[in-house]
């Protein structure tokens, strides 16, 4: 129990043996802690600097030879205050990188926020991503690829959304048998022939945020793309899709 306590304020196996050691025949040359202890004399020796660097014992020099005694164990405290002082620095080492990478961060704010998400795994933070927006959402839509791969992940969307009070515009293909329109479900729908137009893919646009996603083939694969701009003329994509749709009917 004791040798684990001294463990955790960083003191190895051959320092706590020899610190105990001292603490017994107060005080000796490293001859004779090697002797009791059968640790290699030159290791004994090492281990004493290491220990009197530590402050936890102190040497003279009698006739030519090192004698060692221990300091008080209250010594034991000044290992703890000097972690202590380490983590501050370390905390401060941290802060002022934090600091610095976010000014390099704020220098290049024009340049898109883009990640790729390969596994269905990921999907689930970044529909989560897209909910904490808060925001509208206009959808274009694949057939239903993406309920038959994450049916899950799709019900917790949908149930989140409604919670939120999020509402959701969606273009999607005719036989699309998901996205339905429902005022229930906070969700207005146009769809266009799958004849005319075949698509595969999932854009999601809300914010300042634009998610591409594919399920062909069970091969997930999702972009997510934050970005003003980029939002912004995807959104003029949509619009222009919309109003399209409603001027044919």
């Amino acid at each position: 129990m004791i040798k684990q306590a001294l463990k955790t304020i960083g003191l190895n196996d051959g320092e706590i043996t020899v610190y105990s050691e001292l603490l017994n025949i107060w005080s000796s040359a490293a001859s004779t802690i090697w002797a009791r202890t059968k640790i290699n004399k030159s290791t004994v020796r090492y281990i004493c600097l290491w220990l009197e660097k530590k402050w936890l014992i102190f040497s003279i020099k009698k006739n030519n030879t090192f004698i060692y005694s221990p300091e008080s164990p209250n010594r034991l405290y000044s290992l703890i205050k000097e972690d202590k002082r380490k983590i501050k620095e370390k905390e401060e080492n941290i802060e002022k990188s934090i600091k610095y990478f976010e000014n390099i961060k704020n220098q290049r704010t024009s340049v898109p926020e883009v990640t790729f998400y390969q596994w269905i795994e990921w999907l689930e933070k970044l529909y989560t991503k897209i909910l904490e927006y808060n925001q509208p959402i206009d959808s274009i839509e694949d057939n239903w690829e993406m309920f038959k791969t994450i049916p899950d992940i799709v019900d917790f969307f949908i149930s989140e959304r409604k919670k939120r009070k999020i509402y959701n515009r969606v273009i999607c293909p005719s036989k699309n048998k998901i996205n339905i329109e429902s005022q229930e479900e906070l969700r207005t729908v146009k769809t266009i022939n799958e004849d005319i137009f075949p698509f595969s893919w999932d854009i999601k646009i809300c914010w300042d945020h634009v998610s591409i996603m594919s399920f062909i083939e069970n091969n997930s694969v999702a972009i997510s793309i934050s970005d003003k701009n980029i939002a912004d003329n995807f959104r003029l994509i949509f619009n222009y899709m919309w109003n399209k749709l409603k001027d044919d009917k």
